[in-house]
């Protein structure tokens, strides 16, 4: 029995121990929705405050971009512009269809014993013809990134893995499915959102190679029986590879549902990475300098001059210009 005891409290200790890529702003990336996930399929991971970026998608029938921002560590929200190939625009059918949408998702728990949890809602407001939702939970060990979720509406391919939607159980109005959202295209419709007869199981992982080469392979649950001319799918699965050129360009070449090869541009950029640290200058302090002198001496030898200083019991405060430093950041570091 001691032996079986110290066997578990040793791989739990192992698994505690390994360094995580999988969270890493360098090991991962946005999908071809601009959601950080695989190809088609979310994660649960995010990235770090203030960080955002840019996805170009060629796909078929479906080419789009999108900006995506996180403005909190656990929020990640995006806009996507889409252009739907073959489908013509009403009013305009010489060219194609064209569509945009929004997408938000939350990390609701960060990976730590359990896996990383995050609930989202995909193309939320307006025509809806991406309009789904998920729940997702990721658990990374070394260069290995594992996916497990639950996917409803586009996410859902009602197909033999599909399951009862389990939140019928709470209530029934979760069992059916508005085709079209109400009223005009942007307006929300919150009576579709997890709702349907059922919903799909989703899987996928990511295994880096290397610093540069991240490789993908999901279960894709895309729906097929859309409004989306998609083809019947070849497969259930998709397959792609991600290259970083940089920390901030990364290309992805997927082949999805055994039917078609797409292409994937993405920008991103975390200000807190890419924001060097500033060096330091010592200036030159003579013996006889009181601490406020010393403290003028100091800013104004780093570019900071100061304007006034005032004191209380309980605080210093300071009234500074500077002109020579482009980010906030920079002058807190010195202040610091």
């Amino acid at each position: 029995m001691t032996k079986y005891i110290s066997f578990y409290l040793s791989l739990v200790l192992f698994i505690i121990n390994i360094p995580l890529k999988s969270d890493s702003f360098q090991y991962n990336s946005y999908n071809n929705h601009g959601v950080i996930g695989l190809i088609n399929i979310p994660t649960a991971r995010s990235y770090d405050e203030s960080s955002h970026g840019v996805t170009f998608y060629d796909g078929t029938p479906d080419q789009k971009i999108t900006l995506t921002s996180s403005p909190y560590d656990w929020l990640e929200a995006s806009f996507f512009y889409t252009n739907i190939q073959g489908k013509p625009y009403p009013g305009f059918e010489y060219q194609d269809y064209k569509d945009k949408g929004f997408n938000i998702k939350l990390r609701l728990k960060e990976q730590g014993y359990f896996p990383a949890v995050a609930i989202g809602l995909n193309d939320f407001a307006g025509t809806g013809f991406y309009s789904s939702e998920y729940i997702v939970g990721s658990y990374g060990i070394d260069n290995i990134d594992f996916h497990f979720g639950l996917g409803w509406g586009a996410l859902d391919d009602g197909s033999e893995e599909s399951i009862k939607n389990p939140l019928k159980y709470l209530n029934d109005n979760f069992g059916s499915r508005p085709e079209r959202t109400r009223g005009d295209g942007g307006q929300f419709d919150p009576s579709k959102y997890f709702s349907g007869a059922t919903a799909a199981p989703f899987y996928g992982i990511s295994y880096s190679l290397n610093s540069k080469t991240l490789i993908k392979f999901e279960r894709d649950t895309t729906s097929t029986n859309s409004r989306i001319d998609y083809e019947e799918p070849e497969s259930k699965y998709s397959i792609g590879i991600d290259y970083s050129f940089n920390d901030n360009f990364t290309m992805g070449l997927s082949y999805e549902r055994g039917n078609f090869a797409s292409l994937r541009f993405v920008y991103k950029n975390n200000p807190k990475k890419s924001l060097k640290k500033y060096q330091y200058k010592d200036p030159e302090i003579n013996n006889g300098d009181d601490k406020y002198t010393k403290l003028i001496k100091n800013l104004e030898e780093n570019g900071i001059g100061v304007e006034k200083i005032s004191e209380t019991t309980n605080s210093i405060g300071l009234e500074l210009t500077q002109f020579i430093h482009p980010n906030l950041k920079i002058v807190e570091q010195i202040i610091d």
